[in-house]
């Protein structure tokens, strides 16, 4: 708790986007000192202008996280300069909620606090941070755009005391990693100029940012460098060219990693005055030319430099690739690299019972991507969104457990959507389908995530060793047992759910109504979760009648079809049929596959069906990465098919860890190649190996 600190606030920028101010304070000798803080949106620590943290670890809304940050070591004997940036969106985004920019933070040691807020740290506002930028994604907030030349004490400012602060609570998630990855040479080198043919994306974004969720007016925003990269054309002159390296104006340097990094973008060296510099970045491009990755994210920053700087990006990239442009001006490149922000995973290797390199290397790879996706919550991806999905939770809390044996980023994860509370933009009983976040416009949710929550909670508290929890999770998952049964329908199964149905990336997706069948397996599976969860006999046996009765309806006597449609009345099914809905039916249907009428289904998936696909079948829709490929898997354990399991692995991800050292969103090079629920690969692999 907070012995002396206020939670605080800059009068002058309630209500603004994208707010920026910085906190200084000095104090005598550090040792033995920590610092407690709360902040919104995000901060970032210096000690005398040397990096220490970054956060905060985001929750729900109406709460703040206090990270407890050790300051022994860091600084002088006397004199030490604390500084305490705090970035403010307001703004709404699927990656956290819309709150106060607000401050409190206190520096303590043996019960003395050293510094805090409302007392001791004074307020600056500065013109070094751009407010009037593009989005960067809808998911996310907006591009940075800075101006070197401003220092960061701009002009002092008047803070005021909250008055309904956030109740703040402890951080559970680990600590990140800040390792520095710096490069010793630029991969290529050269000139660029305006490009008349060049094809501009025209769809930048997931979905339009309406005013409501948070923008500023296209005529207002100055520098639209996303567009602007896209409109050059590269003029390549050399290849490696050594750090440290000049770039005139009109000129750029692209730099390769060996692998993918997560982190701070970095780069320090010297300018001439006004120089303007666009920093671009790819998670896949080639180190002769630049171009975006193919996701909805405006992956670059804006500078504006002069003389000396040292500059690090306020929030965490991923890239493979960086471009360095420069439109005016004269720049001299010391050097450029990436401060990671990542979960720690030291001392975690390759199983050596794993001994086939293709498998080697994905184990690797889903490790990477991990600990790419699991910093304070989990998400689905470290770039474009950073947002706590259900349903790829469900995969990625047994990646954890499997790891660690522990579940502290699970515990974080599952506590913010318990401690979310409707204010009634979803149905009630409803959760939203990633938290922390904003309700979109429509109040869109995906009732099937919601599903997928009581199959991990059950995992969590039956598997992982919560069983004292077990209540914790109560009023969340019969709030939404009582929603369901808003749409049982008179054959007990559910019919015609609401918003954004969503079973799988793939044609199945377009065969959710009426009755979805996939949906319904799903329904049961949940009814048998409450049933352990919390000793309902009740739910234990509706849930058998909800899949024999699903079972009996979708199952044409050789696979299972999709969905049925009511017209005048009466409940008609369909023809579709997906390669997904018949692992759902395997997962969850209570079926015996080894059964003779189920003969037929066997030889699909085993011979047909996978990511290897070469029979396409017009009346089965084949799966996609996501969520397909993952019920692939899971069914295949489940029939005992162990070589089948490492053949899909192989053939799905093998080649991805080679060229990223994570593994992606899809197979297709289009999206996330740093895709959080894709470390589910190395969970799978050891149960295929028995390890």
């Amino acid at each position: 708790m907070f012995r002396t600190a206020k939670p605080i606030y800059v009068k002058e920028l309630s209500g603004v986007m994208n707010a920026f101010a910085t906190f200084a304070a000095q104090v005598d000798s550090l040792s033995g000192a920590e610092l407690h803080i709360c902040a919104a949106d995000l901060y970032r620590v210096s000690v005398n202008g040397r990096f220490v943290a970054a956060g905060p670890a985001r929750t729900a809304k109406g709460y703040a996280r206090m990270d407890c940050i050790p300051l022994d070591g860091l600084g002088r004997k006397s004199g030490n300069q604390i500084i305490i940036s705090v970035l403010g969106y307001g703004c709404r985004s699927l990656s956290t909620v819309l709150q106060p920019m607000f401050l409190w933070a206190e520096v303590v040691r043996d019960g003395e606090v050293l510094a805090a807020t409302g007392r001791d740290f004074d307020c600056f506002l500065s013109d070094a941070k751009k407010r009037k930028c593009a989005r960067y994604s809808v998911q996310r907030h907006f591009v940075e755009e800075w101006d070197l030349r401003n220092s960061l004490y701009g002009r002092a400012t008047p803070v005021a005391v909250m008055e309904n602060p956030p109740k703040f609570i402890a951080r559970t998630a680990p600590y990140p990693s800040y390792a520095d990855v710096p490069m010793s040479c630029a991969a290529s080198v050269g000139r660029f100029e305006a490009d008349p043919n060049a094809e501009i994306r025209k769809k930048v974004y997931s979905f339009q940012p309406s005013e409501r969720w948070g923008r500023y007016p296209e005529e207002e925003v100055e520098r639209h460098s996303f567009d602007w990269v896209q409109g050059q054309k590269q003029i390549r002159e050399a290849g490696l060219t050594a750090l440290p390296l000049g770039v005139a104006e009109g000129h750029y340097a692209i730099f390769e990693f060996s692998r993918m990094e997560t982190g701070f973008l970095h780069l320090f060296g010297t300018a001439q005055d006004g120089t303007e510099v666009v920093v671009a970045f790819s998670e896949d491009a080639s180190p002769d030319r630049f171009v975006f990755t193919d996701m909805h994210a405006c992956n670059v920053v804006d500078l504006t430099l002069g003389g000396r700087f040292d500059f690090l990006t306020f929030e965490p990239y991923t890239l493979k690739y960086a471009a360095v442009f420069v439109k005016k001006g004269d720049l001299w490149l010391d050097g450029f690299g990436v401060k990671s922000f990542a979960g720690d995973v030291t001392g975690i290797t390759v199983p050596e019972a794993i001994t086939d390199p293709c498998l080697r290397e994905i184990y690797a790879g889903a490790v990477r991507t991990f600990a790419h996706n699991a910093v304070d919550l989990y998400t689905d991806c470290p770039s474009r969104e950073r947002a706590g999905w259900l349903c790829d939770s469900y995969f990625t809390g047994k990646v954890e457990y499997c790891l660690h044996g522990t579940t502290a980023v699970e515990d974080a994860f599952l506590e913010n959507f318990r401690l979310f509370e409707n204010e009634g933009e979803y149905p009630e009983g409803v959760l939203p389908m990633c938290y922390p976040s904003e309700p979109q416009d429509d109040g869109k949710f995906i009732p099937q995530w919601t599903m997928w929550y009581i199959l991990e909670v059950a995992d969590y508290v039956l598997n992982r060793g919560h069983g004292d929890d077990r209540e914790k999770f109560r009023k969340s998952v019969y709030g939404l047992l009582d929603f369901y049964s808003r749409y049982e329908n008179a054959d007990g199964l559910l019919e015609k759910l609401p918003s954004w149905n969503f079973v799988e990336w793939s044609r199945a997706n377009g065969w959710t109504q009426d009755v979805s069948y996939p949906t319904n397996f799903l329904y049961a599976e949940v009814l048998r979760c409450v049933a352990r969860l919390f000793d309902d006999r009740a739910a234990g046996e509706k849930a058998e009648k909800v899949a024999r009765e699903t079972v009996r309806q979708s199952f044409d006597g050789r696979v299972f079809l999709d969905h049925a449609v009511r017209t005048d009345g009466v409940l008609t099914r369909c023809a579709d049929c997906s390669e997904a809905g018949q692992y759902y039916a395997i997962l969850f249907g209570g079926i015996d596959m080894t059964a003779p009428e189920y003969a037929e289904l066997r030889h699909l998936v085993l011979e047909v069906f996978g990511a290897d696909r070469t029979v396409m079948l017009e009346e089965i829709a084949p799966i996609n990465a996501f969520i397909g490929a993952y019920l692939r898997l899971e069914a295949l354990l489940k029939m005992g098919e162990n070589a089948a399991v490492l053949q899909s692995l192989t053939t799905f991800f093998g080649g991805m860890a080679g060229e990223t050292g994570t593994l992606w969103e899809y197979r297709e090079r289009h999206g996330s190649r740093d895709h959080g629920f894709a470390s589910y690969a190395l969970v799978a692999m050891r149960k295929a190996l028995g390890i």
